[in-house]
């Protein structure tokens, strides 16, 4: 019986090559439609930002807010792809000790915003006496800020709202610039002729500037993480003359196939009919699209270790069971004591694989949508990094990545190059205000 609910489960979830490529047309068809104003389920949003050349230099600011935590740093870019981060400042949302919490939507957008703020200007305090930052003060020092929530972009200064996500409920910042709320918060902290905020860019976009200011051959960035998202340069983008980096939203694709599972997790989401392809392959959903599983083998008789205290009270609540839980079971580390039975535990490594798999099996489609989009006959070379912890933390999932598109992109596939980012929003940040700078 198990095996036989195995196999079927397995008919759902795998995607043949034909499927793959399938996805792939309909991503570029996507994208073409997006870009032509026609309406369309990926953004296509224009960072209004050129690709770095490496060579940017000088000392900037930035910040980084974008879930749990706001950080901030001095950074130097150096030229030649070297940087460095300086007086770096991490401060979480909420304080257990104090009961204060900057996501709540108890909390005014002036008071979100002064906090994050006052990170800033502690990061100034602590780099006072730096000599680079006391040779760059005849101006106010630029600022890049990273905010990695979906936002309405029509200059590089700013950003409006469209709504919140990973728990953030802050009150008075939906459907506002959050550009004019943090420049007006550094007004208050009397940094309004000390900081001058130049660039707001999502960390996708982050995650691009980086990797490129050290790679130029790069042209395309993704996030594979909690969250899902990838980015591109555009060489032809509607209303613009020189090539632009464009978030294309791709979480919320909505033409990969469903199965039951995923109908179900996206109707009972807090966002139904919203981020459907990232709810079939991020961190944040596969643990509970593997709950959902269990539970239904769990409830049809396939399984047994849900019926023995305390397990039922795990299984029944919406996302108790964590991408890191699924990483543990794929290692086969402790998974049969904190789960179900040993005997079961082979079933679950196989649903736990099945679900990593065709993540990257749909995330490589979206690649290939992309590469087919920029290069139709694919006769150029295309770098692709990413950054994230499903990508870099489950095991197995940066191979099954690379068979994907190695099967799809068959004697093509050496033209593509995919590699794990050097990380940085902070050093992404500050490159934006670099390029914004320049473009002044």
């Amino acid at each position: 019986m198990l095996e036989q609910g195995l196999k079927q489960l397995e008919n759902e979830l795998s995607i043949s090559l034909n499927m793959t490529l399938t996805i792939a047309s309909r991503f570029q068809e996507h994208m073409e439609q997006s870009l032509s104003g026609r309406v369309s389920s990926l953004k296509m949003f224009p960072s209004y930002l050129q690709a770095p050349n490496g060579y940017e230099a000088g000392t900037f600011l930035a910040l980084d807010f974008g879930g749990s935590n706001a950080r901030a740093a001095v950074v130097e870019l150096r030229g030649a792809g070297n940087f460095l981060e300086l007086h770096k400042l991490s401060r979480p949302l909420s304080d257990p000790e104090s009961g204060r919490d900057y996501r709540a939507a108890s909390v005014t957008a002036e008071e979100l915003f002064d906090f994050l703020a006052g990170i800033i200007q502690e990061v100034l305090s602590n780099s006072s006496a730096h000599p680079t930052l006391k040779s760059s003060t005849s101006g106010p020092l630029p600022l890049g800020f990273a905010f990695s929530f979906p936002y309405r972009q029509q200059t590089i200064g700013e950003g409006f709202l469209l709504y919140w996500n990973k728990e953030v409920e802050t009150s008075g910042v939906v459907g506002k610039d959050v550009g004019h709320l943090l420049s007006a918060a550094l007004e208050r902290r009397g940094l309004g002729s000390v900081v001058s905020l130049t660039a707001i860019i999502n960390d996708t976009v982050t995650t691009f500037l980086t990797a490129a200011y050290q790679d130029p051959s790069l042209d395309i960035a993704s996030i594979i993480g909690t969250g899902h998202n990838t980015c591109y340069l555009e060489q032809k983008a509607p209303g613009f003359e020189a090539p632009v980096i464009i978030n294309t939203e791709s979480g919320n694709f909505s033409d990969a196939p469903d199965t039951p599972y995923d109908q179900r997790l996206d109707l009972e989401s807090d966002n139904p009919g919203e981020q459907r392809f990232e709810k079939k392959l991020s961190g944040k959903y596969l643990g509970e699209l593997f709950r959902r599983i269990v539970l239904d083998f769990s409830q049809r008789g396939l399984f047994s270790g849900l019926n023995n205290p305390p397990a039922p009270a795990r299984w029944n609540q919406p996302y108790s069971i964590s991408g890191k839980d699924l990483a543990l079971i794929l290692l086969e580390e402790d998974s049969h004591s904190r789960l179900v039975p040993r005997d079961e535990c082979f079933a679950l490594k196989r649903i736990a694989h099945l679900l990593t798999k065709r993540s990257a099996q749909l995330v490589a489609a979206s690649f290939i949508g992309v590469v087919r989009h920029l290069d139709p006959h694919l006769d150029h070379r295309h770098t692709v990094a990413i950054d994230g912890s499903l990508y870099k933390g489950m095991p197995g999932y940066a191979q099954e990545l690379t068979v994907a598109l190695s099967e799809a992109l068959e004697s093509k596939a050496g033209l593509v190059t995919v590699k794990m980012s050097a990380g940085g929003s902070l050093t992404g940040a500050a490159i934006a205000a670099a390029l914004a700078k320049l473009d002044k």
